[in-house]
């Protein structure tokens, strides 16, 4: 898996990614009072270092894994405390960003789809 992950981060829009370096990404996202980020691995914040995170602020929030489509953008599958996805974030290459959200229920239902767009740009 953490070879997956390194090897999906190798590029984020156009910009390259050594395992040394943490990508941010500051999105704003229709609907969202705050700017959600996207802090890429190894994430700078916890002593996982695997994961990126999607958060409020750079480099804390919930996991995410990674992975690049062939044709460049990024995909990352937001995690919950017990490893549940719940989210999907995708990064074109252009920076437009699409949030898809949802909840399961303990039968394993879907509840509450939604999706909303928005733009990314990085920060330091």
């Amino acid at each position: 898996m953490k070879h997956v992950v390194l090897a999906a981060l190798c590029l984020i829009g156009t910009s390259a990614l050594t395992p040394s370096h943490a990508d941010v990404l500051r999105c704003k996202i229709d609907g969202y009072s705050e700017d959600v980020f996207i802090t890429s691995a190894p994430d700078t914040n916890s002593s996982d270092g695997q994961y990126a995170r999607i958060g409020i602020s750079r480099g804390v929030g919930n996991r995410a894994l990674a992975v690049t489509d062939r044709m460049g953008a990024v995909a990352f599958i937001e995690l919950n405390a017990d490893d549940t996805p719940i989210g999907l974030l995708t990064v074109q290459k252009d920076m437009r960003v699409v949030k898809s959200s949802h909840a399961i229920d303990p039968s394993g239902m879907v509840l509450a789809p939604s999706q909303n767009a928005g733009v990314c740009t990085r920060t330091r």
